[in-house]
């Protein structure tokens, strides 16, 4: 069993491609193996960002021989008459190899036909890899590609050098015109020269007496322990940024951590403003004391171990001075002019070509809060959420989030806490984003949820009126997003309403702007909304068909939807609910083809149906009681106490019974019985093994 190292030297590659660009390879080059039976024992990957690095354990020298059968044609049209080979036969012979007798007869649905069996023989390892690795390079899906040159590529960067060694010898190919050997070079300014490599191990050694670090993460680990040790000695803590962690991790080959100062007057700008300018335009990171506020010192990686003479220092400080000067210069403009003052800016920005300004959907905001308000019973809330929701865009007219897209809203926030507003109020807008994905928290308070769930519902209804939504991986609008916020918020902020009704009401607040009609509409956003309520259950631990079962018995109310399917979770293990599970289906099965039909008590003829109706019209009371309190678990308690009586009326009765009137009247018990059993969750959605039956 043999190793192969391959190393792919090249100009910096952008830190976000590195790690896809690295899974994308080691996945393809392992699939090719596969295919080939050349499945290697471990696969090892690391990455720079100036070289990609493979090293594939465990693979054997050569393919294994292979044997295959190929069916040719049909005996009839093979031999003439007088059993002498056709044309047919003969070309067959010649195209597997083989002499024609040497060919087989093999039977098959269509007949007698001729076979040859092809023996080939496995290929060296070596030359397989010879072929495939270029190609499973050349094909990588970069999302950004170059040429250089005189038109190589295109690939993510110009390629400078490759080494690819199978069993200590060079893979022999070319890719962009560079050939692959067994040489390669250490850092690009501390160790440039070039050096030989014998195997993986060689590799990894004298990469690591040049400094250089393959692992991204070690790589992570040693920039995280520097910045902690370099922010203690400076009395504070790093401000946690993973993102911007991972980020720098991806952007050197010796790391190394460079502490920086800037004047403290800088400190005189919010937090958000300070932290964020450090992190977009100097990547690096800014340092707290232990009650919460900046000091005035930052820390970013460079691409050595070592500042001996302080230029790297002095380049940071005056990037960083030049940077945060910049930033209190948009944050003294902004604060000239109160947010409430700038509607008439808000007017010149388009929230959509075919749905208006900005300024138009902050009218639309108004109002809806207002609905909100009035569905949740929070009519107390409706003065602060209309302030909130006419507030919340007017930040996309400052020059800081011109300049900081991703300070939208929180700017807003700022600057509207700055000015005065209410807690809810400021909050509201500061949050409005939120949540950004599954593991951001959604806004605090009532007021930032109503106004959070207003914008989203907005922007849904707009874009699915004017007949768009997402397709495949696109999403240009963030619908996908905007839908999961819906249903977080909704979810975890325990708004109990019906949001379809304030879809609706959304509808009817654009007006005649949309291209759809109102039910169009809601036929595109209920399942859409439904597919973010599926995925966020299912990440909390539902099964898939508990969740089904609650959200078929209908209703956008999603914390109700949330604690049937809780419900369901927690009973479907009792002993007892499995039968009435079964009887749900069979009721099902037996009512799928019959009309409605009408009931008539005096029509019971037997003593099981009779028993029957006494105890349904128990459940029925017993159900509506608990469903009126939203105790979901009692409600389905009693209807698997139902079962018995059930099962004891498909013994004893026979519902489709010849005389019209007794069936009709069964059908009709059978088709009230259905309505219950399916009030609190459909339960013929639910999954069930009747041998789990049998087993009681």
């Amino acid at each position: 069993m043999t190793e192969f190292l391959l190393e792919v030297r090249c100009e910096e590659i952008p830190a976000r491609m590195l790690q896809p660009g690295m899974r994308e390879l080691g996945t393809r080059m392992f699939e090719e193996l596969m295919a080939r039976h050349l499945a290697p024992r471990t696969v090892k990957s690391a990455f720079t960002p100036r070289r990609l690095v493979l090293i594939l354990e465990g693979l054997a020298d050569r393919e294994a021989d292979r044997e295959e059968r190929v069916v040719g044609p049909p005996v009839s049209a093979a031999f003439d008459a007088a059993g002498e080979p056709t044309r047919a036969a003969e070309g067959f012979a010649r195209r597997c190899g083989v002499e024609i007798g040497e060919l087989e007869t093999v039977r098959t649905e269509k007949g007698e036909y001729l076979a040859a069996t092809q023996r080939t023989e496995g290929r060296a390892t070596i030359e397989l890899l010879a072929e495939l690795t270029p190609r499973v390079l050349a094909g990588l899906g970069w999302p950004k590609m170059m040429r250089w040159g005189a038109g190589q590529g295109p690939w993510v960067r110009p390629v400078h050098g490759i080494v690819a060694l199978f069993g200590g010898k060079v893979v022999e190919f070319e890719l962009f015109g560079v050939a692959a050997g067994n040489r390669t070079s250490g850092h690009a300014w501390l160790s440039a020269g070039e050096f030989e490599v014998e195997n993986g191990a060689d590799y990894g050694r004298k990469l690591a007496r040049r400094r250089v670090v393959l692992r991204y993460e070690n790589r992570l680990q040693r920039i995280r322990e520097q910045m902690d040790k370099l922010a203690s000695a400076a009395g504070g803590r790093v401000v946690e940024d993973e993102a911007l962690l991972d980020k720098l991790a991806c952007i050197c080959e010796i790391p190394g951590v460079v502490e920086g100062g800037f004047d403290s007057d800088y400190l005189k700008l919010p937090r958000e403003v300070l932290v964020t300018s450090l992190r977009d335009h100097q990547s690096a990171f800014g340092v707290e004391a232990e009650g919460g506020g900046l000091l005035p010192v930052f820390l970013t990686v460079m691409d050595r171990p070592d500042d001996p003479e302080g230029r790297v220092r002095a380049g940071n400080e005056w990037v960083v001075a030049a940077r945060l000067d910049d930033a209190r210069f948009f944050y003294r403009e902004d604060r000239k002019v109160p947010l409430g003052e700038r509607a008439e800016e808000l007017r010149q920005l388009t929230f959509h070509a075919r749905l208006g300004s900005y300024a138009e959907k902050s009218q639309r905001l108004v109002q809806l809060g207002a609905v909100l308000c009035d569905s949740l019973g929070r009519a107390e809330l409706k003065e602060e959420v209309a302030a909130a929701a006419g507030l919340l865009k007017m930040d996309l007219t400052t020059e800081m989030v011109k300049e900081f897209t991703s300070l939208q809203g929180v700017m807003g926030g700022v600057y509207a806490r700055e000015e005065g507003a209410d807690d809810s109020i400021w909050q509201a807008i500061y949050d409005q984003y939120l949540p950004a994905s599954t593991e951001d928290p959604i806004p605090q308070g009532p007021v930032g949820q109503i106004v959070g769930l207003a914008d989203r519902i907005d922007t849904l209804v707009g874009i699915f009126g004017l007949g768009l939504k997402p397709t495949g991986s696109k999403d240009p609008f963030g619908l996908r997003r905007a839908a999961q916020g819906v249903v977080r918020i909704a979810l975890e902020g325990n708004l109990a309403i019906d949001l379809d009704l304030i879809a609706a009401k959304s509808v009817q607040l654009y007006a005649d702007g949309l291209e759809l009609r109102g039910k169009e509409i809601l036929e595109v956003w209920r399942p859409f909304l439904f597919d973010r309520v599926r995925y966020l259950l299912g990440l909390e631990g539902y099964a898939y068909d508990e969740i089904e079962a609650a959200v078929a018995v209908g209703g956008t109310n999603l914390p109700d939807v949330k604690a049937r399917v809780a419900a369901i979770h927690s009973v479907r293990d009792e002993k007892g609910f499995l039968p009435i599970v079964l009887s749900a289906k069979r009721i099902a099965n037996i009512l799928k083809e019959g009309s409605e039909e009408s009931f008539r008590e005096e029509a019971l003829v037997e003593s099981a149906e009779r028993d029957l109706h006494q105890a349904f019209q128990e459940l029925r009371k017993n159900t509506e009681r608990a469903e009126a309190k939203g105790d979901f678990v009692a409600c389905l308690r009693h209807i698997a106490g139902f079962a018995d009586v059930l099962d004891r009326f498909f013994v004893e009765v026979l519902v489709m019974d010849e005389n019209t009137e007794l069936r009709n009247n069964r059908l009709a018990l059978l088709q009230s019985i259905q309505r219950v059993l399916s009030r609190t969750a459909e339960l013929t959605r639910l999954v069930v093994d009747k041998g789990e039956y049998r087993d009681e």
